[in-house]
């Protein structure tokens, strides 16, 4: 995770922990009877424009008493400051088992979403492609009906359309596949190989059947 990833992380953390919110509708009114930074008393024109581009305003939304000392987010903690004055302020040096902790944290959530992925995978067989990467049925969630089922389609390789595959259990899944050829939705464990494969297929080097 780099520096400015990490940053953002923790002010929201610390945002959530002051508690305190304000509406954007609150927020503009404050910005439209602001016409001078609250920080160095400039005139938002008197300001020169950011370096980056993609920025058009001088002006940011700023805390009076600042996140790191408490500040709420509350509106009356609110106050539209200059970009320079507000890039000026102490953020708050990150600590290094703080960066820890946020990498272990993004760690674990990683491993959880593999986990969950492998829970839908059928073991009963696999294919191993040509390229070497094996791939096993995998269970597919339907967004119109929420429906977890393993996609198969009595057609080729190429018949990605959901219109053209039925949506079964494992055992017909398993029947269909190994017995009457149909392809099936399939994916690596690690998520990065996914597609439509059977027994056959010109990407197909062999079907692994459970033991």
């Amino acid at each position: 995770m780099d520096c400015r990833n990490a940053r953002a992380k923790v002010r929201i953390e610390r945002i959530k922990a002051n508690g305190g919110e304000h509406t954007q509708k609150e927020w503009l009114q404050l910005l439209e009877a602001s016409t001078r930074c609250a920080v160095c008393n400039r005139a938002w024109d008197e300001i020169p424009l950011r370096p980056d581009g993609r920025y058009r305003h001088t002006w940011t939304k700023g805390h009076k008493i600042p996140i790191l000392h408490g500040g709420t987010n509350k509106i009356g903690n609110i106050q539209a400051e200059c970009y320079q004055c507000n890039f000026t302020k102490n953020a708050g040096k990150l600590k290094r088992d703080h960066l820890l902790t946020i990498d272990h944290q993004e760690k674990i959530k990683r491993k959880n979403d593999m986990a969950i992925k492998q829970e839908r995978v059928s073991r009963r067989f696999s294919f191993i492609l040509k390229s070497g990467v094996e791939v096993f049925p995998v269970l597919v969630k339907d967004s119109m009906t929420n429906n977890i089922a393993f996609r198969v389609t009595p057609g080729g390789t190429g018949s990605n359309l959901n219109i053209n595959q039925d949506q079964v259990d494992e055992e017909a899944m398993v029947l269909r596949v190994l017995s009457h050829n149909y392809s099936v939705r399939c994916s690596s464990l690690d998520g990065k190989t996914t597609g439509l494969y059977k027994n056959g297929a010109r990407s197909v080097e062999k079907v692994i059947l459970a033991a």
